[in-house]
């Protein structure tokens, strides 16, 4: 007879397994509603009033629902899940459940000027008092001042900046409109639609216009985080379908090294990992909507009987999925030092509403991400964000990849490489879709290792004084700016090609081939810079002896063109056949199978986000460099043998005129639109 007896461990796995489901079965469903009470039981017949009652029940695999309403609270929660049973925070319908870092604000409103009034906060108002400096956003300082003025953050032992020009991180919301900020009383008296705040007299002025202030809904940022642990390196949280908005966080500058400074969007995983942040709205915060990673500092105070996070939980496996990231003050997205992040599927337009730009205002981009390690930015919609890159990888980003997103129309780069020191094919940016981008639509500087390969680069601005389709150079001797490659691109309409800098010094070997530029065998569009270096190791006149020299008998009138007026360093214009001479005396053979095509027009409709591509050629005959790990195009169609594979993003693209739609995600919203309203 067969035994049919059970070996004990095949049983301690049963047990286990059952185990497991009991404890599922037990799961709890937590509802809170703006009619509920936080003493009583927290069901569907008798809900919880706060989120934050809730949080303090839930425990791992617990569901806390969150029905119809505005809710105005910094959301903490104390704990998180477990593999497989994550605590998970739901709003009932997306566009309907509002979580704001607000109050209302009816005061008692005080004449001071024609359209202006002011009223004093009550400091009751403030409750979010985790901070090292203060829990009031009016009392804390801007890291750095907006609108590209130089405040009292940025003086310096050199009497850098105005002493006496300050903005704070709070903010004032006029029927559901935030208004903006100025630094100065007599500044507010001359502009309806803004505010300043007396730290001395703790006073708020607005200048209404013609609207009577008691008349209007008025709310005030009370608190500087909305949704954000005190704890860190919490692990198993799920947040889906809350719009959350307002709050006084502040900008990161130097957030590495300068705490009160750190990395806090209004949504924060604090040094988190295996969280699910799906289906939101983030929108109105003053800097940033959301940020993850655990190298982005810690503001907060230490949260007392708390255990240190293991390293290997701190930031790793994040899924930052379908959010609308939209009108906030900075960035959409960033985190440093993240592991195994995927952003994907995302809506993030309009961001940098308050216009950082210049010293120390380096922190913001639609995504930005320091020491990104194999992480995933897959399928964005990453548009119109003002004076702000697309998408900016920095300091770092070994095994990332860049790929299948929408970057248009952005208000400075597209795409921006920045501080890594890789080997070639370390990093990979493909079938992306790069349009219109202010400056640059792929810019790489201090950086290395990256493979750039099947994606669409067009429409720099003709009158923009850069608008180069790719830039390659050394600002900084802080890393090499060497080792990329670019393959099966079509750079189309642009003010020139490509710009990469001498290979030597800290620059060195790139690679090229199977690209379709936009231009004539006699236009001088492949510029290679001096800036090899930093300081350039060549004055002007040297620098255009050594490329005549490579050229021998292609060079042809180079040395007479000079710098324009607005280039800091020589730059040598080649013709697309003294470019290949080129770079065959430095032993490559770039660009030996691209081709130059002229007639190419790209043309974007963002209202329709359709996309439509005249290709006077068969780009079937251009070929392809094939990299093993890239094996789908834009649209998910197979990349099958070397000889079938086209450049640019789409298999499928054809000699005549080619129509797409390239965003079939969540649907594109109009400014102040809600999910619920479309």
């Amino acid at each position: 007879m067969r035994n049919h007896l059970i070996a004990p461990a095949a049983v301690l796995l049963a047990v286990g397994l059952l185990g497991s489901n009991l404890d599922s079965l037990h799961a709890e469903t937590y509802v809170v509603s703006v009619a509920g009470d936080d003493q009583s039981p927290g069901n569907s017949e008798q809900p919880f009033r706060t989120i934050s009652r809730a949080a303090e029940a839930a425990m791992p695999g617990d569901t806390i629902l969150v029905r119809a309403g505005v809710y105005r609270e910094r959301v903490s929660p104390p704990r998180g899940g477990l593999p497989g049973k994550p605590i998970t925070y739901r709003g009932e319908s997306l566009g309907k459940v509002f979580l704001k870092g607000s109050e209302l604000w009816s005061p008692k409103w005080q004449e001071h000027s024609a359209g202006v009034f002011y009223a004093t906060p009550d400091a009751a108002l403030f409750d979010d008092d985790a901070y090292i400096d203060s829990h009031n956003p009016f009392r804390v300082p801007l890291a750095s001042t907006p609108y590209n003025r130089q405040g009292k953050p940025e003086k310096d032992r050199f009497g850098y900046g105005d002493p006496t020009l300050s903005y704070n991180c709070g903010q004032i919301i006029l029927n559901g409109k935030p208004l903006t900020q100025a630094p100065f009383l007599e500044e507010v008296e001359k502009q309806p639609g803004t505010w300043t705040y007396d730290e001395e007299q703790d006073r708020i002025y607005v200048h209404f216009g013609a609207l009577s202030p008691n008349e209007q809904t008025v709310e005030i940022t009370t608190r500087r985080r909305i949704f954000a642990p005190h704890t860190l390196g919490l692990g198993y949280i799920t947040v889906e379908g809350f719009v959350m908005e307002h709050c006084g966080n502040n900008y990161p500058t130097n957030f590495w090294n300068t705490p009160k400074w750190a990395q806090a969007g209004a949504l924060g995983l604090r040094s988190g990992h295996h969280w699910i942040v799906r289906n939101n709205m983030i929108r109105y915060a003053n800097t940033a909507a959301i940020d993850f990673g655990f190298g982005g500092g810690n503001n907060e105070k230490p949260v007392a009987g708390t255990r240190k996070p293991t390293s290997d939980e701190m930031g790793a496996d994040n899924l930052i999925e379908s959010n609308y990231l939209v009108d906030n003050g900075a960035a959409g997205a960033f985190g440093a030092q993240s592991i195994r992040v995927t952003i994907r599927d995302n809506v993030i337009m309009r961001n940098n509403t308050l216009r950082f730009i210049g010293n120390k205002r380096y922190e913001h981009a639609g995504i930005k991400c320091h020491g990104i390690r194999d992480g995933l930015i897959e399928h964005n919609y990453v548009a119109d964000n003002p004076l702000n890159d697309g998408i900016w990888l920095d300091n770092r980003f070994p095994g990332a990849r860049v790929t299948r997103n929408v970057v248009v129309n952005n208000g400075v780069k597209g795409i921006f490489l920045e501080m890594s020191d890789q080997s070639w094919d370390s990093a990979f940016v493909d079938h992306n879709i790069l349009v219109g981008n202010h400056l640059h639509q792929y810019y790489v500087h201090d950086a290395s290792g990256a493979t750039f390969m099947h994606n669409l680069v067009a429409n720099s601005p003709a009158s923009d004084s850069k608008g180069q389709g790719a830039y390659i150079y050394q600002v900084t001797a802080r890393t090499r700016t060497y080792q990329h490659s670019l393959f099966n691109n079509l750079f189309v309409s642009h003010r020139r090609m490509m710009d990469i800098n001498y290979p030597s010094h800290r620059g060195g070997p790139q690679r090229l081939d199977h690209n379709v530029y936009d231009t004539t065998s006699n236009e001088r569009d492949f510029l290679v810079n001096a800036s090899a270096d930093k300081p350039s190791p060549w004055t002007a006149d040297e620098f255009f002896a050594l490329v005549n020299k490579d050229l021998g008998e292609t060079a042809t009138g180079i040395a007479s063109i000079r710098p324009r007026k607005k280039e800091k360093t020589p730059k040598a214009r080649l013709t697309f056949d003294q470019w290949k001479a080129f770079w065959a005396t430095h032993d490559q053979r770039n660009d030996a199978n691209s081709v130059l095509q002229t007639g190419i027009n790209v043309a974007y409709t963002p209202e329709t986000q359709h996309l439509r591509i005249e290709m006077p050629f068969d780009p079937a005959s251009v070929g392809a460099t094939v990299r093993e790990n890239v094996t789908h195009d834009f649209f998910g169609e197979s990349l099958s043998t070397e000889g079938a594979r086209k450049p640019g993003p789409f298999q499928k693209i054809e000699r005549g005129a080619n129509e797409y739609k390239i965003w079939d995600g969540l649907p594109i919203l109009k400014p102040g639109q809600l999910p619920s309203e479309n």
